[in-house]
């Protein structure tokens, strides 16, 4: 799985979120940018209009799927394609680690512009064990199965981070069939991947009570940016909110980031 598919899946994104301005007079039609740029994937971005809460407003008249939308690497500038929906791509031009990419664009008569870098990949990550171990729990457990001297060990991940980087940890269930640790007949829809808040430590702990499913694990190690971390951290839904500004883009929204990772493995085994 691509790594933007994954960072789509688990932090459920819409381009397409309601602008919460105060008042309609306050509106500017600003572009809405979400791309995020890890290394082997080809340069893509996504452009999107904001979702006022009034439909009295007043729209630029630019198409946004006929921007001339520039990405300058160095000294070489190349023009995206469009792919419909606000999608453009180069597929002639792959991320690399350490490279700087510049955007620009002209929207609403004003030069939009975006730059980020991408980050280094994880050094050092390592895995206390290969194997984790929960309880099953279901209408038939006891409250505390087994006693508290017997509660499974917590798996320790680990990895170098000697300036303070952020990082997160992103745990994926790779099984086709889920098999669910707590099964108490209800229908719920938790899905098969959680994440970690971001982080500057080196390391965590992955606790038996925080997987919701058995089975084959993906440990995914994301290096991320400031800038990432920030727009995460400030929300206090399990969504980014793409209105926010960010620091790398001028006369727009969203978020344009670099990133890079690291994988591990895990099973999650029943505790007899």
């Amino acid at each position: 799985m691509k790594i933007h598919h994954i960072i789509y899946l688990i932090l459920t994104i819409s381009a397409f979120t309601a602008c919460k301005k105060k008042e309609n007079t306050e509106f500017t039609d600003s572009p809405i940018i979400e791309s995020y740029l890890s290394p082997g994937d080809y340069l893509n971005i996504r452009v999107s209009r904001q979702i006022p809460f009034s439909s009295d407003v007043t729209y630029s008249q630019d198409n946004i799927d006929s921007l001339s939308v520039l990405v300058s690497v160095g000294n070489d500038t190349y023009f995206l394609k469009t792919a419909g929906d606000g999608k453009y791509i180069d597929s002639s031009l792959v991320v690399k680690a350490g490279e700087t990419y510049n955007l620009s664009f002209i929207y609403n008569s004003k030069n939009v512009s975006a730059y980020t870098n991408i980050p280094s990949k994880p050094v050092k990550f390592t895995e206390s064990a290969a194997i984790i171990y929960a309880y099953r729990m279901d209408s038939t457990s006891s409250f505390d199965p087994g006693g508290m001297s017997s509660m499974p060990t917590p798996v320790t991940l680990d990895w170098y981070n000697s300036d303070d980087s952020y990082y997160i940890v992103v745990i994926e269930n790779l099984e086709t069939t889920l098999d669910p640790i707590r099964d108490f007949g209800t229908d719920e829809s938790t899905g098969n991947v959680f994440r970690k808040p971001p982080t500057t430590a080196s390391g965590l702990e992955l606790r038996p009570q925080e997987f919701k499913y058995f089975g084959r694990h993906r440990l995914i190690l994301y290096h991320v940016l400031p800038d990432y971390a920030s727009l995460y951290t400030s929300t206090t839904s399990s969504s980014l909110d793409l209105t926010n500004p960010s620091t790398s883009i001028t006369n727009g929204y969203g978020i344009f980031t670099g990133l890079n990772s690291d994988t591990l493995y895990l099973d999650v085994k029943e505790k007899k």
